[in-house]
């Protein structure tokens, strides 16, 4: 094969999106598995201030879309942009992060190019002379192989539990290609934007999470108050897979290896001992804070703050501590 792999970096706030750096690392782990360059695409301008944050995952071009308009940025005017630029350059495959503007953009386009998408992909793999790609069904308790039947360009979404930023050791110099977005009529407009409330994100996507472990079993009343209190610090509240089995929390709660892949910035773990499969779960994770009565609980060896206390007390005590400080 040859050609390029594309990766779409999302952006937020004049930034990187924190699905950019994963979806460059895949975009350059298949470029590898394929032989093709590793590149990405970003919308709007912005290559030059951000080619030096993507730089080290191993991308080689960064192809940096330019307009003077619209001044108001929708998924359509996106997409539009996005598959005028496919059409020209023609790459073998584009990754899209499976967050929710990353697979909106990818939907539309796959419609407007009638190219082929795989939504929600987990891997990727050479079979013989072709390339497949793999998805949980089944609510993860099986995988789907599948192909794209039709001719390149393919589009494919990945699910952002099976992405990981990871710098290379000897990164080439990343190429910024400067690129007018074609953009036509649109038949959408934006008309108003707001800040979602963190507390209502999925685990995966949230910036900071409390889970809770085992012993609130044995207080289950207290679960609301600590509900509560982890809400109150704009938290998104999760628990260990013993939690989630007991029916004290739903199982898209659940966090860890069989439960919800976490890429906060911060994770506080409440009475959570530190298991292999727990911890497989957490590695996405910036900055650990565990807190435990237990001293010698295995997951303080891995954290970056230690807290030996009770999380009926200490929950509490931040959130007391967070409304002194408003």
């Amino acid at each position: 094969m040859s050609g390029e792999v594309w990766s779409f970096i999302e952006t937020a706030g004049g930034g990187l999106h924190k699905s950019a750096t994963k979806i460059a690392t895949e975009a350059t782990r298949l470029g590898n598995l394929l032989g093709e360059i590793p590149c990405g695409v970003v919308v709007p301008d912005g290559g030059d201030a951000l080619a030096e944050e993507l730089a080290p995952f191993g991308l080689q071009k960064l192809y940096s879309l330019k307009a003077d308009a619209p001044g108001s940025w929708t998924p359509e005017a996106y997409a539009q942009a996005v598959a005028a630029l496919v059409a020209r350059r023609k790459p073998h495959l584009v990754l899209f992060a499976a967050t929710a503007f990353g697979s909106e953009v990818a939907a539309r386009v796959s419609a407007r190019l009638g190219s082929p998408f795989i939504s929600n992909c987990i891997d990727f793999a050479r079979e013989g002379e072709g390339f497949v790609a793999r998805k949980a069904v089944h609510e993860g308790r099986a995988h789907l192989t599948v192909t794209w039947s039709a001719p390149p360009p393919h589009l494919a979404s990945v699910d952002l539990e099976a992405l990981e930023a990871i710098e290379e050791r000897s990164p080439v110099p990343l190429e910024v290609i400067e690129e007018a977005a074609e953009i036509g009529s649109l038949g959408t407009e934006l008309l108003s934007r707001w800040k979602t409330d963190p507390r209502q994100l999925d685990l995966v996507e949230a910036s900071l999470v409390i889970g809770v472990g085992r012993p609130i079993l044995s207080r289950i009343e207290e679960l609301p108050n600590l509900r509560d209190a982890a809400e109150k610090l704009g938290a998104v509240f999760g628990g260990s897979r013993p939690v989630a089995d007991a029916g004290a929390l739903p199982k898209e709660k659940q966090i860890g290896a069989s439960g919800k892949w976490l890429t906060a910035d911060v994770y506080i773990a409440c009475a959570i001992s530190g298991s292999t499969y727990h911890m497989m779960g957490i590695r996405g994770v910036r900055h650990l804070v565990a807190v435990n009565t237990d001293r010698n609980a295995p997951i303080f060896k891995h954290a970056e703050l230690g807290i030996v206390g009770d999380m009926f007390e200490i929950l509490p005590a931040l959130e007391k501590i967070s409304e002194t400080e408003k």
